[in-house]
């Protein structure tokens, strides 16, 4: 699995590339963290794009959405990008679907944090 990080504005936005199944979740939860603590108390705006994640399993959803949960704590939020047919049934069937806004294009997305 491979994760880029970008930042546009005020926004952090993680491109999150292969399956982000068991292991593989390590890195971005490691990562998230690192951006919350970086952020020092202050709210986290941030986009997870997910266009180019193939399989997610109950690991790379609960990192999900230990993200959210962290990240609300502090009155950030965290959005989900460009997720597939898969991950969208996953986060149906997980009663998750109210929780996270979902966005087609990154400047909806970056829109959305005005």
């Amino acid at each position: 699995m491979k994760i880029n990080q970008r930042i546009k504005g005020n926004v952090i936005i993680l491109d999150i590339e292969g399956n982000l199944v068991g292991p593989n979740t390590v890195e971005l939860k490691n990562i998230i963290d690192d951006q919350i603590r970086v952020a020092e108390g202050e709210p986290v705006s941030m986009i997870l794009n997910m266009e180019r994640v193939q399989m997610m399993d109950s690991s790379g959803l609960g990192v999900i959405v230990a993200a959210y949960a962290s990240i609300r704590r502090n009155d950030g939020r965290v959005v989900l990008l460009n997720i597939g047919g898969n991950i969208r049934s996953l986060i149906i069937m997980a009663k998750l679907v109210t929780i996270f806004d979902r966005y087609d294009t990154e400047a909806e997305a970056i829109a959305s944090f005005q």
